[in-house]
């Protein structure tokens, strides 16, 4: 069956799914629910990828990102120990500060948008059957069931 799910959706079915027993499920539906995996698991890992590369990209916009989060870093453990800072004046760590909200923003703008793709797999589902030995192997909540249900069952 061929799907178009969130890559959220796939992303949270897949952590589920990843760390799952499935001593209760005959070996035919051990290996589909094993081939869903293999499934989204690359879509989660471009999921970090594209995380972690928006991060990077978004750093070049700041001048001397990575020594200015240090010495901001200084700033702070000097503040908390009553101690004075040489690196960073207070002028400067409130500037940083402001800089590394709208970072954190467009970050966190560009994580949701990941999050929002639309992403198409194509997987054969388990049966109700299998799937309820697939519960029985787990202890998962009701919420967690429903969303793993809605992606894998027939």
């Amino acid at each position: 069956m061929k799907k178009t799910i969130k890559t959220e959706k796939v992303l949270e079915v897949f952590k589920i799914i990843n760390t799952a027993k499935y001593t209760k499920m005959n070996d035919d539906d051990k290996v589909k629910a094993w081939k869903i995996a293999r499934q989204l698991k690359p879509v989660a890992t471009k999921f970090e990828e594209d995380c972690k590369d928006a991060a990077e990209k978004f750093k070049t916009e700041i001048k001397d990102f990575d020594e200015r989060l240090q010495k901001a870093q200084k700033f702070e453990q000097a503040k908390k120990d009553n101690k004075d800072c040489e690196d960073m004046t207070s002028g400067e760590y409130a500037a940083f500060l402001y800089e590394f909200k709208k970072y954190q923003e467009l970050v966190n703008k560009a994580i949701m948008e990941f999050a929002q793709k639309d992403v198409k797999i194509q997987f054969d589902t388990i049966s109700d059957d299998a799937f309820g030995k697939l519960m029985s192997s787990n202890e998962w909540t009701m919420e967690q069931a429903m969303l793993v249900g809605d992606v894998i069952c027939e």
